[in-house]
């Protein structure tokens, strides 16, 4: 997890900010998983990759398959659009 660090501190200078982008993502994995499971058979679900959703979050920022932007809303808030 050490080399995923390194790459997060390339591609989120802020460490802070890379803990909610990756929060964010992991909740979006889990809301994805949950709809999936939904519609899956359970031996179809069960072959589905069960990992961590924070462990994927975190590989999937730190290989660049995630882009994120800093947006400035009119008072100023910070949010994060995960595209």
């Amino acid at each position: 997890m050490e080399e995923a660090g390194k790459k997060l501190d390339d591609i989120v200078p802020n460490e802070y900010e890379a803990v909610l982008v990756a929060a964010k993502l992991a909740r979006k994995i889990n809301a994805l998983r949950l709809a999936a499971k939904e519609q899956l058979p359970a031996e179809e679900f069960n072959k589905m990759d069960q990992r961590k959703v924070t462990s994927l979050a975190l590989e999937e920022l730190a290989s660049g398959k995630v882009r994120f932007e800093r947006k400035k809303a009119v008072e100023e808030e910070e949010s994060f659009d995960l595209t």
